[in-house]
């Protein structure tokens, strides 16, 4: 497995992943995502850093439905997480993926985040319930 930058093909295949999956489609750009190709060069998981102001927001993951729990997502993610150069926060409703990789359950939180977690209930909505993390260095 390789994890590597896309080209504007493979940004078409994560842009329209993102929507089949209902990830946050705003403000897509390139140089924001990460990919996991398998040795045939096909696209197993992407995810983002997206850049605000005072911090860094881990975004827009998704990992093929045949290619999940292999550990690719948390392979993808550490990777996205070394190139966060700020506080690195992500709204999410499944906080047991993420405890496993150093994030916590925060109350307190940038007001990007706080947009976030307002269009994610507002605009993604599932039955469960979001929260907001934040990364702490294990």
């Amino acid at each position: 497995m390789t994890i590597s930058n896309p080209n504007s093909i493979e940004f078409n295949f994560i842009k329209d992943h993102i929507c089949k999956f209902e990830l946050d489609n705003r403000e897509l750009q390139m140089e924001q995502f990460l990919i996991a190709k398998n040795r045939d060069n096909e696209i197993l998981a992407f995810g983002r850093i997206r850049v605000h102001k005072d911090c860094d927001e881990l975004c827009s993951l998704g990992v093929i439905e045949s290619e999940r729990l292999k550990g690719i997502g948390h392979l993808l993610s550490n990777n996205l997480i070394k190139n966060s150069q700020q506080p690195l926060y992500l709204v999410c409703i499944i906080p047991q993926f993420f405890e496993p990789l150093g994030f916590k359950i925060v109350s307190n939180f940038p007001k990007e985040l706080l947009e976030k977690l307002n269009y994610c209930t507002g605009e993604l909505v599932v039955p469960e319930k979001y929260v907001v993390m934040k990364y702490f260095k294990n």
